[in-house]
C-alpha cells in the first residue's frame, strides 16, 4: 500500500470503524499491518471489529467514543497517540443519515446531525491536527458526500452538515500543509453501507434512503480503496464513483441547468414521500 510508504510507522486513527465505511477502511490498512484506533459509540460492534482486525494482522486499540463529546475525543486522542507512539493517518468517518423537508425536520435531529456529522469532524480535527503539525508529518482524511455540494432536496440538515466538513477540510489543507500534514475530504454518492440503519427523520426519508443504496453498485471496500489511494497521491478532492465526479463538475459548469434537474427531484421526491404516507 503507497500510504504505507508515506508513513512507515503505519498508525492511524479511524470514527465510526464499527461498521460500513470507517470498518472497511480499517480492514484495508489492516492487511498492511497498520496499528489502528477503533473509535466507535458501538460497544458490541467495536468488539468485532476489533477481532477481525487482528485476524487480517493490524494492531486494534479501541475507543468507545462519542465525537460529539469534544472532551471525550480528547482523551482518546492523547491515549491513542501513548500507546501507538504517535499518529500519522486520522479518518474522521463517524456520521449519520437524515432526511425530510426542512419544516419537518426536528431542533431534535438537526443538532445530532450538526454535533455528529460536522462537530465530530472539528473535535478530531482539533485533537489531532496540532499533534500532526508538531510532528510535521501526517495526513487528516474528513468524511464528507457528495451532498455536500450537490444540494438534493429533503436532506437539508444533512447537506449542511457534509458542506461543513468541505469547507472545513480545505480550510484545513491550506492550513496544514506548511506543516508537513495533508489534509483530503471524501465525497462519494451512494455506495452500500448501513447508514440507513442510524437514520433519523420520517419514515418515508429512511426508505427513500434505503432505495438509493439498495440501487448503489459500489461496496464499502470498494470505495475504502479508492480513498487510501488518492490519499496516497496528496489529492485534496477525493470524489468517487464517476457519478459523484459528474455530480461535481455539472453543478459548477451548467449551475443553471443542475438546479432545474434539482427541482424535478424534488417534486419526484415530494411524490415518493406521498405514496409512502397514504401507505402508512
Amino acid at each position: 500500500m503507497q500510504l504505507s510508504t508515506h508513513y512507515p510507522q503505519k498508525r492511524a486513527f479511524v470514527t465510526g470503524a464499527a461498521s460500513g465505511f470507517g470498518l472497511a477502511l480499517c480492514k484495508a490498512l489492516a492487511r498492511d499491518g497498520w496499528a489502528l484506533g477503533l473509535a466507535d459509540i458501538n460497544d458490541q460492534g467495536l468488539a468485532d471489529a476489533a477481532s477481525q482486525i487482528e485476524a487480517l494482522g493490524g494492531r486494534p486499540l479501541s475507543f468507545i467514543l462519542d465525537v460529539s463529546d469534544a472532551e471525550a475525543f480528547q482523551r482518546a486522542a492523547a491515549s491513542f497517540i501513548e500507546q501507538a507512539g504517535g499518529v500519522d493517518v486520522v479518518i474522521n468517518n463517524a456520521g449519520i443519515g437524515v432526511g425530510g423537508l426542512l419544516e419537518e425536520t426536528s431542533l431534535d435531529d438537526w443538532n445530532a446531525t450538526i454535533s455528529i456529522n460536522l462537530m465530530g469532524v472539528v473535535h478530531g480535527c482539533l485533537a489531532f491536527v496540532p499533534p500532526l503539525k508538531r510532528a510535521g508529518s501526517g495526513h487528516v482524511i474528513n468524511v464528507a458526500s457528495i451532498a455536500a455540494v450537490a444540494a438534493g432536496p429533503y436532506m437539508a440538515a444533512y447537506n449542511t452538515a457534509k458542506a461543513g466538513v468541505l469547507g472545513l477540510s480545505e480550510t484545513l489543507y491550506s492550513e496544514c500543509k506548511d506543516a508537513g500534514v495533508r489534509v483530503s475530504v471524501v465525497m462519494p454518492s451512494f455506495f452500500k453501507t448501513n447508514i440507513a440503519t442510524t437514520s433519523r427523520g420520517n419514515e418515508a426519508a429512511r426508505l427513500m434512503t434505503e432505495v438509493l443504496i439498495r440501487r448503489a453498485t459500489y461496496s464499502a471496500d470498494e470505495v475504502a480503496a479508492y480513498t487510501l489511494a488518492e490519499a496516497a497521491r496528496g489529492t485534496l478532492h477525493i470524489i468517487y464513483p464517476r457519478i459523484a465526479k459528474r455530480i461535481w463538475h455539472w453543478k459548477r459548469l451548467l449551475p443553471g441547468h443542475y438546479f432545474r434537474t434539482m427541482l424535478k427531484q424534488a417534486r419526484n421526491t415530494a411524490r415518493f414521500v406521498e405514496r409512502v404516507k397514504k401507505d402508512g
